[in-house]
């Protein structure tokens, strides 16, 4: 009498089925049990992998004052809420990596304990505003200054219109009070400037340099990276100041060939501001390998 072969389950899986089709044809009871084991296996390391916990952190808190277009463009609502309408690439990586709060008056704002302001080429200040700021620093806020001297960032309104971003910056009387003047080197002959900060190769135009303010009593700002950087702590709180602002514009690191080819940045610069902020937020200093000497 002809024996019936027992029927074993068997995992949707083409490889399996292509190994147990062989042995129900031919192969040894252990062969069997070995590729059952195989695919079990399999099949629990896919469900681990798919199972895993994704980081629940939340973002760190950051609040964004700027004249540039990173919030929004220089198209009027119309362009803001057309349906093709995207963020600034600017915007859009920093929006990965920490929960953005835009900000129209600083002395309007509650932030919150460990959140940091982020200030890229912003509107000019009134003395009261400075104050808040000064005020806020001492008492243990964190915040980024984007200062540029000399911005180079396109617009489509003319110059002279108060829409445009800021040409240079109007934070002297605020910079000047904390030990630092912000100044444009001229022996360039090249506007467009390629720099290496510890392992960022970041491109720009027109950078400033920070240059110790004279007469001040007491120096409260490290400059680094060649005067591209300055790090200055008063009181509990902590100022990081970038001598430019057009490294932002993404027709400086995107570089759109590149990117076709492998995926990544042609320029760190997006990973330097990165960088930068999570050092504010990590109390790192900028010393070393990060910014060289």
């Amino acid at each position: 009498m002809q024996r019936k072969r027992g029927v074993h389950p068997r995992p949707h899986n083409n490889n399996c089925f292509v190994i147990d089709r062989w042995v129900q044809f031919g192969g040894r009871k252990w062969l069997l049990i070995a590729v059952l084991a195989a695919c079990t296996f399999s099949l629990l390391l896919a469900g681990f992998v798919t199972m895993r916990p994704t980081d629940s952190r939340p973002k760190p808190a950051l609040g964004l004052m700027t004249s540039l277009p990173l919030v929004w463009s220089e198209g009027g609502i119309e362009a803001d809420l057309a349906k093709d309408a995207t963020a600034h690439p600017a915007f859009t990586r920093l929006s990965a990596h920490f929960d953005i709060t835009p900000i129209d008056d600083v002395a309007a704002w509650v932030p919150k304990p460990n959140h940091m302001l982020l200030l890229a080429q912003p509107r000019a200040f009134a003395p009261r505003e400075l104050v808040w700021i000064d005020n806020w620093v001492r008492q243990g806020g964190l915040v980024l200054i984007l200062a540029d001297p000399a911005l180079q960032w396109g617009s489509l309104y003319p110059l002279g219109d108060k829409r445009r971003p800021l040409f240079t910056s109007m934070l002297s009387p605020l910079l000047a009070h904390w030990g630092v003047e912000l100044v444009l080197p001229l022996e360039d002959e090249e506007p467009t400037s390629m720099r290496k900060i510890g392992v960022f190769n970041i491109r720009t135009v027109t950078p400033g340099e920070w240059l110790p303010k004279e007469g001040t009593a007491k120096n409260r700002c490290a400059i680094l990276a060649k005067g591209l950087l300055a790090d200055c702590r008063m009181g509990k709180g902590r100022a990081v100041l970038v001598a430019d602002a057009d490294f932002l514009d993404d027709a400086f690191w995107e570089g759109r060939g590149m990117r076709i080819l492998t995926g990544k940045d042609e320029f760190a610069n997006m990973a330097l501001l990165q960088a930068l902020l999570a050092a504010l937020h990590d109390n790192k200093g900028l010393d070393g390998d990060f910014v060289g000497k």
